[in-house]
């Protein structure tokens, strides 16, 4: 049954028994195919001694040549560094072991003590790079801060290495082949014949669609000397650990060494930007081929990615972070892929609403949506259409032949199984892993989308009008996934036809209509659906069941339609349930992955609440150690755990409150952004007339318009209006009276008042508050707070400002916390908690103690251990005696204070506690008083012996061992310090950079021809803000100075703003 079975017997490491380990698949026994040295990369391990840093320096100062040669020799250096100081890490591993078992057997006839601890500390060093080193190549980039996970990365890598291992393929003659050699050939023409540049047509006059879309401002910025400070930024984004290019170094290498490599590096890549250099030395590409299925066969089952060199991709993202800032004038609205400004849920929106509308429409005139499948869309993006493209938008000549130098002088090479395959070069295609590819992909793609609109303007088709006022829609974009809409008669899906094919012959994309479908509307003939199939050969059906995975068509039965994020998040968790993570480990897998993954649907949907229900007892079955045939005992309550951790919870979200969050960003949006696609559509809907926080509920509203809607509470109870002309604000119906934390105060309007808004209030320049108006209408208190709003600008329109932030703009983050906060506030049955309630959980969360450790310790204080006490009023079987002394009920009191055994123990440690004067009767009220009359470290000896004493009591209940109690805190703080000794490690050893920032509080001049303004605010005695402002020259001398006076609040941030908005009024004047 298991051909590849292995069992061996583990060392006794820190434990009296000897593991035995049971490889079911013998992994260590499984060779690759492929012969030789793989290519040698960056260790993150190598970091954990100081002398790296040295050694970088050192080849860096005396290596002459280009950057690519000082990468390489310096690289080598360092391998042949870490090779001998660490060896192979297995191999050192198991050296060790056999070290230590060959003292553990003689330490019976000689002391050898000191020797096994040494041994023990070395290879608990080299097991902690062990850790780095699998985590390095799982790309687990979520998991932090749990226990030793060698384990989960070492499974993970090896997943990750099961999965893309390509053992056999298929060649186009339908041979199975099986040696490296003739895998390698069958791959390598695959994506040469896929990367050889086709005939194209028609190309300069294809792109005229996209002509002058760069403007002469943009035009002159875009045209700008790149400098230092762009590189930098380019290189500081970059993820460390992302896998590396040929070259072997990921951007962590440039992270640790930058103030050694980093003047030479930005002076490569300005010179490329700036002088247009040839890159070519920089831009060899691996192919790293990842598996589209789960049992691929052909070479068209894997997804080519490119492995690009961090120095090359300094470039580019350089490149993609200048022109990125203009796509959202460039680009057309019905594309919202990697443009600032726009979603992905916008175009989930839209096209919601449109499938709403064609399910409920009785027009005559039916209509289409097609949903097209761009084959291999990056891979065939002809270069000569590209650099048209470009040329015809606008960009400048320099920025367009150094995008294209970066493009062309590309060269291949397939990793497979680990090992790279002959070069070659390609004649298109854009890689995808290069920065700067999503931009110029969808640069191409607006071609398509202007060809849909020309023809849409031309009245050729016409897209779907959810209502008279709405924007026509005719196609929407996400990256290569296309969704068009026109009238389902033959001569506008001919057009259609017509606009594909001339799309597809200048840029040399393919639709692949076997993967591509349509839907009709309602009242659409079989026989026209007929004809239209014969003009795009593509499937037919009822509905679209998902389109960028939102579900399209909702009916009646929400939750059955939701059931497949259940599923999902249910696979992750039987997955899981095999690793025995510890609560801490448990935790950040829940907080970081399965809370994570209905994010993306909460963002369009309200789920419903028997979904989020059911969610959540699947997380909490999995957070308390319950398996589909194995309950746990749920010693706490949920909605307690969801509690933060500063109130004594874990700081689970809440899905129902995150829910609304992430929808009431969403309404935030169309308040903020009126101009979007999707906020002129939903406008024209919905509230036509009016505002959206005033929009109500009608007939045939589409689900995802009621989610959103039944979330515009949050947004009005947790905002307030900023003044700037008054005109907009409703004097009687707004928040517009700030007060900090509970901005939702309105007033009452009195009888025989004929005014409405705020304007109305102010005097007849619109400068300040008409204060007789004001004391005549409202009460003093009223009146008082109304004239301590300032009147700054009254040309700007009124601002919605959220009260949850700093910058008055909503998060999804601020907007759960205030949910969160409101419903504490609101339940009465749940007391506010009190400072010394929440500075226990302050100190507890801060402790330097393993995570494992804290978890333990909320669990003590929130009386969730399963003592045997506990247990036996629970209705489970057992003794309820204290399993040592068996005189007295087992409490987390008794075990951890009353017990004899417990006492000798604390007496014993280093801490000398003497637990026989104790008064307090709760373990949570004795640890609060710990907390209150012991420093830090002795917090955490404590959390340490504690932990100690029930792991020894679970010894003794489950294997009736016991050890003394002199011997446990000895275990703890030793258990304590590799902890600490290892959290210090963890953190690179560097030299400090030079370029560190410190605190400077002497004046500093301005840049030669520039002018530096000071300013600061004081609050008078009669709460009136003074603002001063001085402005000087490079050489300290004063320009001039200024005062100004203004009516405000107490909150020093406002003042200070004011004197900003002062100095930038009066700077303005010079």
């Amino acid at each position: 049954m298991f051909p590849n079975f292995c069992n061996t017997h583990l060392l006794r490491y820190k434990s009296d028994h000897a593991p035995i380990l049971l490889d079911f698949n013998n992994i260590a026994g499984q060779v690759t195919n492929y012969k030789g040295p793989k290519p040698i990369r960056y260790e993150q391990t190598w970091t954990r001694d100081p002398l790296h840093y040295d050694i970088v320096k050192d080849n860096w100062q005396h290596t002459r040549g280009s950057i690519p040669q000082k990468l390489n020799t310096t690289l080598d250096s360092l391998h042949r560094w870490g090779h001998k100081t660490f060896g192979i890490i297995p191999k050192r591993i198991r050296k060790l072991q056999d070290d230590l078992q060959l003292l553990q057997e003689q330490n019976g006839a000689q002391n050898l003590t000191t020797q096994i601890k040494e041994k023990e500390q070395e290879l608990d060093n080299i097991l902690e790079c062990e850790e780095t080193w699998w985590k390095q190549r799982s790309r687990e980039l979520w998991l932090q801060h749990g226990d030793k996970n060698t384990k989960y990365f070492h499974m993970k890598a090896n997943i990750r290495r099961s999965k893309n291992k390509i053992e056999t393929i298929t060649d186009t003659q339908g041979q199975k082949l099986y040696k490296d050699t003739e895998i390698e050939n069958v791959l390598v023409d695959h994506f040469k014949n896929l990367f050889t540049k086709q005939d194209t047509h028609n190309i300069k006059e294809t792109v005229q669609i996209v002509e002058g879309r760069i403007s002469q401002d943009m035009h002159q910025e875009l045209s700008k000397i790149f400098t230092k400070e762009e590189v930098f930024q380019a290189i500081k984004d970059m993820k460390s650990l992302a896998a590396p290019g040929p070259d072997g170094l990921p951007a962590l290498f440039y992270h640790n060494y930058w103030e050694i490599i980093g003047e030479d590096v930005t002076n490569m890549a300005l010179d490329i930007l700036n002088n247009n250099s040839d890159p070519s030395h920089l831009n060899s590409t691996y192919i790293c081929l990842i598996p589209k299925t789960n049992n691929p066969s052909t070479p068209s089952d894997f997804r080519p990615i490119s492995l690009c060199n961090v120095s090359l991709k300094i470039v580019t993202k350089t490149l993609a972070n200048r022109i990125k800032d203009m796509l959202p004038e460039v680009i057309s609205p019905n594309q919202s892929a990697f443009i600032k400004g726009r979603l992905i849920t916008d175009n989930t929106i839209i096209a919601s609403e449109i499938f709403h509308y064609l399910a409920h429409s009785k027009r005559k005139n039916g209509y289409v949506g097609i949903k097209t499948d761009m084959a291999k869309a990056y891979d065939r993006v002809e270069w000569d259409f590209l650099e048209a493209t470009l040329t015809s938008m606008g960009f400048p000549k320099s920025m367009v032949s150094t995008i294209m130098n970066c493009v062309r002088t590309v060269k291949f090479s397939i990793l497979i199984n680990g090992h790279p395959s002959q070069e070659f070069y390609p004649q298109r295609g854009l890689r995808q892993g290069d920065p700067l590819s999503p931009y110029l992909f969808i640069i191409c793609a607006d071609v398509l989308s202007g060809l849909i609109t020309k023809a849409q303007q031309d009245k050729l088709i016409h897209g779907v009008m959810i209502c008279h006022e709405a924007p026509e829609i005719s196609h929407l974009f996400f990256a290569d996934d296309s969704l068009v809409f026109c009238r389902a008669n033959t001569k506008e899906v001919s057009t259609i036809q017509n606009i594909i094919q001339i799309y597809q012959n200048a840029s040399g994309q393919l639709v692949n209509f076997s993967k591509s479908e349509m839907v009709f509307s309602k009242g659409v003939s079989n026989q026209i659906q007929r004809d239209i199939s014969n003009i795009l050969p593509m499937k037919i059906l009822n509905q679209f069941s998902k389109y960028l995975g939102m579900p399209v068509a909702l009916g009646r039965s929400k939750k059955q339609i939701f059931n497949f994020i259940q599923e999902k998040i249910w696979k992750k968790l039987k997955g899981w349930k095999e690793k025995h993570l510890s609560f801490a480990g448990r935790g950040t897998l829940i907080k970081a992955v399965a809370q994570a993954i209905p994010t993306y649907l909460m963002s369009s949907f309200l789920l419903p609440k028997g979904v989020c229900d059911q969610l959540e007892k699947m997380i909490c079955n999995f957070w308390w150690g319950s398996s589909t045939d194995h309950r746990k005992i749920h010693w706490i309550k949920w909605s307690t755990v969801c509690k933060h951790k500063m109130e004594g919870g874990i700081g689970f979200r809440d899905l129902r409150a995150f829910n609304e969050a992430l929808l009431a960003k969403q309404g935030w949006r169309l308040i903020t952004q009126p101009d979007s696609l999707v906020a002129k559509i939903l406008k024209a809907k919905y509230y036509p007339k009016g505002e959206f926080l005033k929009a109500s509920h009608k007939q045939q509203m589409s689900y995802t318009w009621k989610s959103i809607l039944q979330a515009s509470w949050v947004i009005k109870r947790g905002s307030y209006w900023t003044i700037g002309s008054g005109q907009g604000i409703n004097i009687w119906e707004d928040n517009w009276i700030q007060q900090k934390g509970n901005p939702t105060s309105t007033i009452s309007k009195p009888n025989n008042c004929g005014l409405i808004k705020v304007k109305e209030l102010m005097d007849d320049n619109y400068n300040d508050w008409n204060v007789t108006i004001i004391n005549q209408i409202f009460n003093p208190y009223e009146a008082h707070m109304i004239q301590q709003i300032p009147i700054l600008d009254k040309t700007q329109s009124d601002i919605l400002t959220w009260d949850g932030t700093r910058d008055g703009h909503y998060s999804v983050k601020s907007g759960y916390q205030a949910i969160m906060e409101w419903a504490k506030n609101s339940d009465n049955n749940n007391a506010t908690s009190s400072n010394s309630s929440m500075e226990i959980w302050k100190v507890l969360w801060k402790l330097n103690v393993p995570p494992k450790h804290s978890h333990f310790i909320w669990r003590c204080l929130s009386n969730a251990i399963p003592v045997k006490g506990k247990l036996f009023k629970k209705g489970i079987r057992c003794d309820p005696l204290c399993p040592r002394c068996l005189n007295h009920v087992e409490t987390i009191q008794h075990v951890f204070l009353e017990c004899d055994w417990a006492k000798k123990v604390w007496f014993a440690s280093p801490l000398t506690l003497n637990l026989n004067s104790n008064q307090l009767t709760e373990f949570y009220d004795w640890f609060n008083y710990m907390i209150i009359n012991t420093d830090k470290e002795c917090m955490e000896k404590i959390v340490a012996i504690t932990y100690e004493i029930w792991n020894t009591r679970n010894l003794l209940v489950f294997q009736n061992k016991d050890l003394p109690p002199q011997e446990i805190s000895a275990n703890a703080l030793k258990r304590l310090h590799e902890f600490k000794s290892f959290e210090e490690q963890r953190t690179p050893i560097q030299k400090p950079s030079h370029k560190s920032c410190r605190n400077n509080t002497s004046w500093s001049p301005p840049l030669r021809g520039c002018l530096k303004a000071n300013v600061d605010a004081h609050l008078s005695s009669d709460g009136r803000w003074l603002s001063g402002l001085v402005l000087r020259r490079e050489d300290g001398s004063a320009v001039g100075s200024a005062t100004r006076m203004h009516k405000g609040s107490g909150e020093a941030v406002l003042g200070e703003a004011l004197a900003l908005n002062d100095a930038m009024e009066w700077v303005a004047k010079f």
